[in-house]
This record gives C-alpha cells, structure tokens and sequence, in this order.
C-alpha cells in the first residue's frame, strides 16, 4: 500500500458517508413525496453538495504524488471531506415526513451555507498552506466566487438570489471539475 492510498483510505470513507447522507436523504425525500413536497433549489443544492464530495475526492488524485505528509497537512486534508459530510448530513430536515422544505431550506438549513462557506475556505487553503503552492491561480478564482457565494446564500433570505446563486454555483461546481480536471491518469 502506497502513502496516497494509505491516506485515500480515510478521505474515501468520508467522503463515501456524505455520499450515502445524500442518497439516503434524496430516497427518504420520495418516500415522503406525499406529505412533503420538494423545493426545486434546495433540490438544486442537494446536487450541488454531491457533486462537491465527488470532484473533492477526485482532485485528490493530483497528490498521488507527494512522498511525506505532517499530520497537520492530513487534517487540513480531511477538513473539506468532513465538512461536506456534515453539510450531506443537515441539508435534509429530520423528519422529512411532513416537513415544507421551502420552509427549512430559507430558516433552519441557512448555518449550512456559513458551513459551505468554511468548506470553500479550506478548500482553497489547503494546497498553498500545506505545500506552498500558489494562492492565487486560475483553479482557485472559481474558488472565491464560490466564498462569495456562500456568503450572500447565508445572509440573505432572498429567493430571487437563492434561485439565481444557487444552480449558478452548481454550475460553476461542474465548470470547475470538468475544465480543471476531467481526467485521472497514472501518469
């Protein structure tokens, strides 16, 4: 077993726990179709979040590479994953049975976006902290957009912002995956 795939080993389980937060919660959501009616953008940000877990454990392919990790390094790592796990976790209301999702999604699901917003952060952290990479790049200016973003979704209750920022950041969620890195390689 290689380093990476020493590490890889606690990222995919993470990572595969908000996968399964998210299917779950989207099964659940049908089963109680009758008593609790979906809201198209919070459906919009359930997606977005799954895309987020998947193109997290994706670009961490591009470390593969790296011989010697600190400790610290594996926990500003885990902090994206796990933070995306927990956002997986609260971005469905408990009971979904009879809940209006509308409701939830612009009172009780708001710290979900402040979360997002420390997840974003980390996120873009993550690289130059730990291996002195550039701050500043192409691949981290979707990044910044995404803080704002999150920002705005968290502090304002809006729903005309919500219906424009929130299918616009998965957009820019599958942009950035699908122009940046849409391959894996061995190479």
């Amino acid at each position: 077993m290689s380093l990476f795939e020493f590490l890889m080993v606690l990222v995919s389980i993470i990572v595969g726990l908000g996968v399964a937060e998210i299917l779950t919660g989207v099964a659940r959501q049908i089963r109680c179709r009758s008593s609790s009616a979906a809201y198209w953008v919070h459906s919009c940000g359930v997606t977005m979040i799954f895309f987020a877990l998947l193109q997290n454990w994706w670009e961490l392919w591009g470390l593969r590479d790296i011989d010697e990790w600190v400790f610290a390094g594996l926990v500003l790592m885990l902090l994206t994953p796990a933070g995306l796990y927990l956002i997986a976790h609260l971005i469905f209301p408990d009971p979904i049975e009879g809940a209006d999702i509308k409701t939830y999604y612009y009172g009780d699901m708001r710290p979900v976006w402040w979360l997002a917003v420390l997840v974003a952060t980390a996120s873009t952290l993550f690289k130059p902290v730990v291996f002195g990479a550039e701050l500043f790049n192409m691949d981290n200016a979707a990044s910044v957009l995404l803080i704002g973003a999150f920002i705005t979704l968290a502090t304002s209750k809006n729903a005309t912002a919500h219906s424009f920022l929130v299918p616009g950041v998965l957009l820019l969620l599958l942009w950035d995956v699908l122009w940046w890195n849409p391959t894996v390689t061995l190479g």
